[in-house]
């Protein structure tokens, strides 16, 4: 039995207590981070069925994300000691973003804006592999003629 407790304040401001099968529900599934301290309901998943708040949060989430990569990737390009490990790693994670990108959130956003949105990502993925060739050539030549 897949239902769920669910409440619902309809138009009237009446609460309507009844159960939902949340897994015939199509939508975008998200979990809240936020932990901040509450005395309300928690919310532990949540599933957004409005296309247009589906649109905001997924821009919005896309934003935050990008600001991160692009973040790191300024302090990367200024910082000349970098691990090209750690490079490696983040390079990692936005392929997996891009993929992300195409295979889940391609289904509620318009192909203009993913279009938008993959140029970005590969940009980005294109300085840190540059980054990181530069990194690996400076290592190869420390470590080429010593005696």
């Amino acid at each position: 039995m897949d239902e769920r407790y669910y409440i619902c304040d309809k138009d009237n401001n009446e609460i309507v207590y009844g159960y939902i099968d949340y897994s015939h529900i199509h939508g975008f599934k998200i979990k809240p981070g936020n932990n901040v301290p509450y005395d309300g309901v928690e919310v532990s998943r949540l599933i957004l069925v409005k296309p247009e708040l589906i649109e905001n949060v997924l821009k919005r989430k896309i934003k935050n994300k990008l600001n991160t990569y692009l973040t790191f990737l300024f302090t990367v390009i200024d910082d000349e000691d970098e691990d090209p490990d750690s490079l490696e790693l983040v390079l990692d994670d936005v392929t997996r973003y891009k993929n992300l990108i195409m295979n889940k959130y391609s289904k509620f956003l318009d192909k203009k804006y993913i279009r938008h949105l993959l140029k970005k990502v590969g940009m980005v993925e294109l300085e840190l592999k540059e980054k990181l060739k530069e990194l690996t050539k400076q290592n190869t030549k420390s470590q080429g003629k010593s005696r």
